[in-house]
């Protein structure tokens, strides 16, 4: 009877705690609680948004104040490539984010590049917005005297052979900001929020990455945690782990039963603890998400694998210029995946920084690769950090919930 209650008791714990598992878990994308409806919804990007918003309404206006020193000394370049969208125009709040509540120091060691990657970039809603050059130290465009260049991006436009014309305009911007003499390269795509204070919090993870490895190619700026679950390729571990945690248990229940409790731990109660509620707990603790039980702490880490995507990169100048020597060789095919191929050919290290830096908020890719069916979310919704939305708002310094500050 004492042994029913026992088992009743923690029949009765276990469900409560699957439903406490559901309120707290509901933002992890590796978990059975996931609920997109729910974990989807945006909190501090559409707080930044409004920030960044405002700032480029400010500049339009021409009551933004232009902080910049000429001829000054750079650190870091950025890097913006747009194309005209279909509605929204996201380079406005991507650009707006990345600028808004910049330190006046800070400001003078960025140089800003935004790429109109249009043959026509009268064509981009944008290009006459007063803010563009305003804010910006340079509005990029196609060398219209290099004739052969031309017809190969016409062509492209065409054809929509994104997979060529994307590799082109990366490698382009990747040159162009060389050509700024920053000792930093940052190529962040136009549908992204950044977080205020993102650009000290990269200077100091640069510096991370620089004492962690000497032959590293990149640091992340965004990754999504849908990638991040019980991968197949860990599963024989995770059966071990789960196999000795069940021993464990049976085999201390056992000695206890041995050593000073003959009456208490029947055999029945034994085999039920150790390969029915030790079991139960171990799914338990899976079904929650890896994302939960073992988060990823603040900092800088690496992450050789499931990494993605192209949303932001920074290089050090000497691996952007072999960046735009690897682009042009190859010519077709997705950035990202480039990159990945790369540094797993040559063992390169690759970096992330946690908590995400970006947002990625464009519904619809611009590549062409956003197939979806009704009622579904697409694969540009899917590309989502769902750790960034936690956030604080309060205050200049936003603290992510996770981190020690």
């Amino acid at each position: 009877m004492g042994a029913g209650r026992a088992f009743l008791s923690f029949f009765l714990f276990y469900l409560l705690l699957v439903q406490v598992c559901r309120y707290t878990f509901y933002r992890d994308p590796t978990s059975v609680f996931f609920n997109p409806s729910k974990a989807y919804r945006r909190i501090y990007s559409l707080h930044r948004q409004e920030q960044a918003d405002a700032y480029l309404q400010a500049a339009n206006s021409s009551t933004a104040k232009d902080t910049r020193v000429p001829d000054r000394e750079v650190t870091l370049c950025l890097g913006v490539a747009t194309i005209q969208r279909a509605g929204e125009q996201y380079v406005r709040s991507a650009y707006g984010s990345l600028m808004e509540g910049l330190a006046e120091d800070e400001r003078n060691h960025i140089y800003s590049i935004i790429l109109i990657a249009h043959t026509d970039p009268e064509r981009h809603p944008i290009y006459h917005e007063p803010w563009l050059r305003h804010l910006s130290d340079r509005v990029l465009t196609y060398n219209t005297s290099d004739a052969r260049q031309m017809d190969h991006l016409m062509d492209w436009e065409r054809s929509r052979d994104y997979r060529k014309k994307a590799m082109f305009d990366y490698a382009y911007l990747v040159k162009s900001c060389l050509d700024s003499g920053a000792a930093w390269v940052a190529i962040v795509e136009d549908d992204v929020i950044a977080v205020r204070g993102w650009y000290s919090r990269t200077i100091d993870a640069l510096a991370t990455a620089e004492s962690k490895s000497t032959d590293w190619l990149y640091l992340r700026l965004f990754y999504t945690e849908q990638f991040l679950g019980w991968n197949s390729e860990f599963w024989p571990t995770y059966l071990l782990v789960s196999v000795c945690a069940v021993v464990a248990v049976a085999s201390i229940l056992l000695i206890l039963r041995n050593l000073r409790f003959p009456t208490y731990f029947s055999g029945w109660i034994i085999f039920t603890a150790s390969f029915v509620c030790m079991p139960a707990c171990i799914a338990l603790y899976f079904m929650a998400g890896r994302v939960s039980m073992l988060p990823l702490a603040p900092g800088v880490h690496e992450m050789p694998n499931f990494g993605c995507c192209a949303q932001g990169f920074v290089f050090s100048s000497a691996t952007a210029a072999r960046v735009v020597d690897k682009l042009k060789q190859k010519e077709v095919g997705f950035v990202d995946m480039i990159l990945e191929e790369w540094a797993n050919q040559e063992k390169l290290t690759r970096f992330v920084i946690v908590p995400s830096l970006l947002q990625h908020v464009g519904g619809r890719s611009s590549k062409g690769d956003d197939f979806k069916p009704a009622k579904s979310r697409s694969l540009a919704d899917k590309m989502f950090n769902f750790g960034f939305e936690l956030y604080r708002q309060d205050g200049p310094r936003v603290i992510h919930p996770s981190s020690d500050g």
